[in-house]
């Protein structure tokens, strides 16, 4: 995983930041087991409804990090003792399949509690989702940024199946942007839930609530005008799911040659829980020290004071050695995530 397993893009539970640099996380990764007990809100104090109800958001926070937190050091286990026996197998002459593929089965059950175990606050890439609710990704074919904004205009009417939402009509095709298709797939998709994005090479994903997943893969279809999709009866669509970070279910043990990929697979699995663990450590630091923020005052003062010290902070004449500060917090975030961001309805 090459890039931050940490997500706070939900417009719903935004992360509070108490001041103008990110707390620095604990040099230990292991200083913030999952056992610890989140503060509860009754252990803050009630100075008006606002301030109670972010405190309580918090702390909601701080739950869905321990347990995601909780997972993935669970999971590190079972394949740390499977890199144990894959190792030693590939060491001898004669590899024991049956009994690699019960390690494997134990990983496999493990990785399918992901959702469960962590309370939707870790994705099936193991991304973790501060406001716990893990999405599915997905593509569909014929739906490319290039084929919709570019040939003839054509509207396109989508039918996801979920109650409550009826069709959709998208008109595509020159002249359209980037930024004009997603935002008009955002408005048309939003009552199913399903919300279109851009990935970090640009192309056209969606993604639906891992809960809703199922349905909208059974029932997802769409109406062309005759260009780019046919016309009459609504045809479903073949969605592709992003690949899972773990598949176990195809990892082999028949063989040395198996045995000897299953375990770069697992090496790789590991690099991978590594990184969720450390944004999932840095989110748990910062949800902390907002709560001890929020515990000596009050939500507006809070407020004032952070925007008063950004200020300051950037309105000196020696401001430019602030930026420092901020600029490697935007490093790696691209155009195509700031156009999905703003296309959010």
């Amino acid at each position: 995983m090459s890039r931050s397993s940490l997500h706070l893009d939900s417009p719903r539970q935004p992360l509070a930041r108490p001041g103008a640099g990110n707390p620095a996380p604990a040099s230990n990764a292991g200083a913030a087991p999952a056992a610890t007990p989140a503060s509860t809100p009754s252990s803050l104090p009630r100075s008006g409804g606002d301030h109670w109800r972010y405190s309580s958001q918090l702390n909601q926070q701080l739950t869905a990090a321990q347990r995601a937190l909780g997972f993935v050091d669970s999971l590190a286990g079972q394949l740390e003792a499977l890199k144990g026996e894959l190792s030693g197998q590939l060491t001898q002459r004669r590899v024991d399949s049956a009994r690699l593929a019960r390690g494997i089965e134990q990983v496999a059950q493990q990785w399918s509690q992901r959702g469960a175990a962590s309370g939707g606050s870790l994705d099936s890439r193991l991304q973790f989702r501060l406001a716990a609710d893990a999405r599915q990704t997905f593509t569909v074919r014929g739906l490319e940024v290039a084929n919709l904004t570019q040939g003839a205009a054509e509207t396109l009417v989508f039918f996801s199946g979920e109650p409550g939402s009826g069709p959709a009509a998208v008109k595509v095709g020159e002249p359209l942007s980037e930024a004009a298709l997603l935002a008009a797939l955002g408005r048309a998709l939003a009552p199913s839930g399903i919300q279109p994005q851009l990935d970090e090479q640009g192309q056209l994903q969606f993604s639906v609530a891992e809960a809703a997943w199922q349905g909208v893969r059974e029932r997802f279809s769409l109406r062309g005008g005759g260009i780019r999709f046919p016309a009459g009866q609504p045809q479903h669509l073949k969605l592709q799911p992003t690949e899972q970070a773990l598949q176990p279910q195809q990892w082999q043990s028949a063989d040395h040659a198996g045995t000897r990929q299953t375990l770069q697979k697992v090496l790789r699995a590991l690099d991978q829980l590594q990184l969720s663990r450390a944004a999932i450590s840095r989110a748990m630091a910062e949800v902390r020290h907002a709560i001890a923020q929020l515990s000596q005052m009050s939500e507006q003062l809070w407020a004032d004071g952070f925007v008063n010290d950004f200020n300051a902070r950037f309105n000196t004449p020696d401001s430019e050695s602030g930026l420092y500060e901020v600029v490697p917090a935007l490093l790696g975030v691209s155009r195509y995530r700031v156009l999905s961001l703003l296309a959010l309805p």
